[in-house]
């Protein structure tokens, strides 16, 4: 009789923590992001454009990149849901000496589970 009722918590333990398992889609990404330093971006149309979404900086904040890059300059472009919590996109850097931005390798973006924050490349986003 204990081994039945051992067997049935285990299971019950399964079900539930299936049943509440997170679940991801490309328009997850979408929305406002804030990063610690105050860079603020805007994600949209993550699942309709097929050659991906771009990350359009709002706020400079503190990070560096100059206040004329706000609403024209994006962070990130090209951004692709890969399945589950990933997506994969190029990542942009501003060049102070220069004040140019130039294409900086590849992003990859893992969502938490709660999908209110994401990092990319070691920076966490946080949702707005």
């Amino acid at each position: 009789m204990r081994t039945i009722r051992i067997l049935i918590l285990f299971v019950g333990i399964i079900v539930s923590s299936t049943a509440y398992a997170q679940t991801f889609k490309a328009s997850d990404l979408d929305g406002k992001w804030k990063r610690s330093d105050g860079m603020t971006i805007s994600i949209t149309g993550t699942a309709k454009f097929v050659e991906g979404s771009d990350a359009l900086v709002i706020d400079v904040g503190n990070s560096g990149w100059p206040q004329s890059a706000r609403m024209v300059a994006f962070k990130f472009r090209n951004l692709k849901h890969q399945g589950e919590n990933k997506w994969l996109g190029v990542n942009y850097m501003h060049m102070p000496q220069s004040n140019y931005r130039k294409e900086d390798g590849k992003v990859d973006i893992i969502m938490a589970d709660d999908k209110q924050s994401f990092r990319a490349n070691g920076t966490t986003y946080t949702k707005q």
